[in-house]
């Protein structure tokens, strides 16, 4: 393990582990059997609707968990495209782009940005981020 390596688990693990799973999460894997016998590409709302935790990962020596294979098995100096944060969580590309969407909605609405942008005078704060 690195020193960069937590060994914590993510508070939004649904068993609410304090220290991510040394075998494989019982959870996780009933996700991922639900995805593979679902038979189709699901929607956001039929996916949402699946048994099992929602971070499932297909990586076997991270034990299923998405938290535990970020933290142990992915370079921090890596940003990973669409298609690659898809097949980590084993979902669409198209779900991928949609959470980003919101998730760069709910940073240009918070106060802490914008109080963050207009401390800068207009200059640049992050990438264009905000942008997209």
């Amino acid at each position: 393990m690195s020193d960069n390596q937590s060994n914590k688990m993510d508070k939004r693990c649904p068993r609410q582990l304090s220290d991510f799973p040394n075998t494989y999460c019982a959870l996780a894997v009933q996700r991922l059997k639900a995805l593979r016998h679902a038979g189709k590409e699901l929607s956001e709302e039929e996916e949402a609707k699946l048994p099992g935790c929602p971070w499932a990962s297909s990586h076997q020596l991270a034990n299923y968990c998405f938290f535990k294979l970020v933290d142990e098995f992915l370079p921090e100096d890596k940003n990973f495209s669409d298609m690659e944060v898809a097949h980590f969580l084993n979902i669409s590309t198209d779900s991928v782009r949609k959470i980003e969407k919101k998730a760069i909605q709910k940073m240009r609405d918070s106060s802490i940005i914008k109080d963050i942008i207009d401390n800068h005078n207009g200059d640049q704060v992050m990438e264009n981020i905000l942008d997209k």
